[in-house]
């Protein structure tokens, strides 16, 4: 496999009154052409600004992002506007992300508009095409999207995301607002769509199972910050980092002299901690953690990690 994205020290800063939150800070990391990797880490970690900074959501503060070799953080929004079609995202909340007065047929049909220079028989065929991959009917094409449950509102956003035929989508945790059956469906089709378009995915979640099931390599993110990434079972069979053990170990169990998680309070983003910013909750903290932070650097094979435990 060859890499279709590659980020190279990104940072997105922002300044709150006289107060900086790094939300992302230095990240690196290059996404495969056809595998989708996850990216895990606690609410707040700087996950969602993370994948809307590499579809150029929100612009970076610093750092490059390279699509097919080409660097593209750069580029004005002209420049980057054909990219459009080959870099989608699919949000967490579909309802907010569509448009409340628009039908499914205006709303799958606008990005050909934008993008295509299709007829009218075209844009209807590729919609219906669309609406049909993702499992709806044809007949719901002319309805609102508050006429939907939640999973078919997340079938017309994904079926909206897919339609300009993209090579890599950004799925901000596309099913954590569902039911768990609704969950099942939606992820079994985003691998089944993959498959069949061969696409690549950045898959971002708080959700182990899921992130699990759906990745073939896995990033752990902390306040900012990449600390841990390997191919995903080697990730669940032998985690590295502290914090992704933390992580594991956080997986509901129904043994009740399981005892209680270590350090869950997570350190306020704009307080910063000299050295690694895990030390303050980690039970393994040496003198040297507190004064430099540890660079992410190959353990083994493929496996990353960003603790001076695992190089001692």
């Amino acid at each position: 496999m060859s890499g279709l994205v590659r980020v190279e020290n990104l940072k997105k800063h922002f300044k709150i009154g006289k107060r900086i939150v790094k939300a992302v800070d230095g990240v690196s990391f290059e996404v495969m052409e056809g595998e989708t990797l996850g990216l895990i880490g606690e609410s707040g970690c700087g996950k969602t600004t993370l994948g809307r900074t590499i579809v150029r959501l929100i612009e970076p503060t610093a750092g490059k992002i390279f699509f097919r070799g080409e660097e593209v953080s750069s580029l004005n929004q002209k420049k980057f506007r054909p990219l459009r079609k080959k870099i989608q995202i699919v949000f967490q909340d579909p309802y907010s992300s569509l448009n409340p007065r628009m039908t499914v047929r205006e709303i799958l049909s606008r990005p050909l508009k934008v993008f295509e220079k299709l007829s009218k028989s075209e844009i209807e065929r590729r919609i219906t095409d669309s609406i049909v991959a993702v499992g709806l009917r044809p007949e719901h094409l002319n309805r609102y999207p508050h006429e939907f449950s939640g999973g078919q509102r997340q079938r017309i956003a994904i079926a909206r995301a897919l339609i300009l035929r993209p090579e890599f989508v950004v799925l901000d945790e596309p099913t954590s607002a569902l039911d768990v059956s609704v969950q099942a469906q939606i992820l079994n089709l985003l691998k089944d769509l993959k498959e069949s378009l061969n696409m690549t995915y950045l898959f971002i979640s708080h959700d182990l199972s899921v992130i699990r099931y759906m990745s073939d390599r896995i990033a752990v993110m902390y306040l900012g910050k990449i600390v841990e990434m390997a191919p995903s079972e080697e990730l669940f069979e032998n985690p590295i980092h502290p914090y992704t053990k933390l992580l594991m170990r956080s997986i509901p169990n129904p043994d009740p002299d399981r005892k209680n998680l270590i350090g869950l309070e997570v350190p306020d983003m704009i307080v910063a901690n000299k050295g690694c910013r895990y030390h303050p909750r980690c039970p393994f903290k040496m003198k040297k953690c507190e004064e430099s932070e540890p660079n992410l650097v190959e353990v083994s094979e493929n496996h990353l990690a960003a603790c001076y435990l695992s190089t001692s």
